[in-house]
């Protein structure tokens, strides 16, 4: 079994975090991006968080160079195949139909009989491959909260998921030293619902008292003894695209989830997180 390179289809939301996890085990990443705001968005976010690491000794200069040049940027789909990629992985916008048609894109025209891993935070596997061939190859994955940060990760098979792509994904996040724990397929899963509960259940309480983001989350980490706060992730994630999971939960059940109207004025300000310097919270 051989997993050394990782296509990616998109570098968006949880997309960087994994490119960062494989370059970091000595894996090639081969990233597909037309957008190239999106690219160098995501490349600064992955060396962002190399030289936080540097700061606390766990990396050296040395070692960003190295994981960097790991990351070869591709302007053809075809070209996947040059690179003789072991596993797909999509990582595209939150939108439904966009997974859709990236998937289909996927099973369509890359003629390799490998992995396809979907990135769906907010919609079910299901949902995403209905009607499309390759069901036996596809599963869906979340990391909790965020990688490379935790080292675990959702897992969520199709009803037609084989159980060697079972076994090669596995194998996968286990050369990234990352547990999977396989959950049913429910839109959402568990971080991402338990998340957006937390950021709404946080907008509520800025609206209707004095509390700031900084001190919530401040309360988060300190008196839940959390990694990061709920605002602070939702930051990372970007504004932008966490609206994007509130709108595509709210077709679950539009009672609980609705777009608050302090996010909405955040984005319109285009602080729309860590990418923008400011979002919930200040990183200038």
């Amino acid at each position: 079994m051989r997993v050394a390179r990782v296509g990616f289809y998109g570098m968006r939301n949880i997309g960087p975090g994994l490119v960062q996890s494989a370059v970091n085990k000595g894996l090639t990443a081969v990233v597909f991006e037309n957008n190239s705001d999106v690219y160098h968005n995501g490349l600064s976010i992955i060396e962002k968080n190399i030289d936080n690491e540097i700061e606390h000794w766990g990396l050296t200069q040395k070692d960003k160079k190295v994981m960097m040049s790991r990351i070869e940027h591709i302007e053809r789909f075809s070209d996947f195949q040059k690179f003789d990629i072991d596993i797909i992985i999509e990582s595209v916008e939150e939108n439904l139909e966009v997974k859709q048609s990236t998937a289909k894109r996927i099973f369509d025209e890359l003629n390799m009989n490998i992995p396809v891993m979907l990135t769906a935070q907010t919609n079910s596997i299901e949902s995403v491959i209905d009607g499309l061939e390759g069901k036996e190859r596809t599963v869906n994955i979340h990391p909790v909260p965020s990688v490379p940060i935790y080292k675990i990760v959702e897992l969520i098979k199709s009803g037609k998921t084989s159980s060697s792509t079972t076994e090669i994904v596995k194998y996968f996040f286990e050369k990234l030293d990352i547990k999977c724990v396989e959950v049913e397929d429910n839109p959402g899963m568990v971080g991402p619902r338990i998340l957006v509960a937390a950021v709404l259940e946080a907008c509520d309480m800025m609206r209707d008292s004095t509390i700031r983001a900084e001190e919530f989350d401040h309360i988060m980490k300190k008196g839940l003894k959390m990694y990061k706060g709920p605002l602070t992730m939702a930051d990372e994630i970007g504004l932008d695209n966490f609206k994007l999971w509130i709108e595509e939960l709210s077709k679950v059940d539009a009672s609980v989830y609705k777009v608050p109207q302090i996010i909405i004025e955040l984005i319109g300000k285009g602080h729309t997180g860590v990418k923008a310097g400011k979002g919930f919270l200040n990183y200038k």
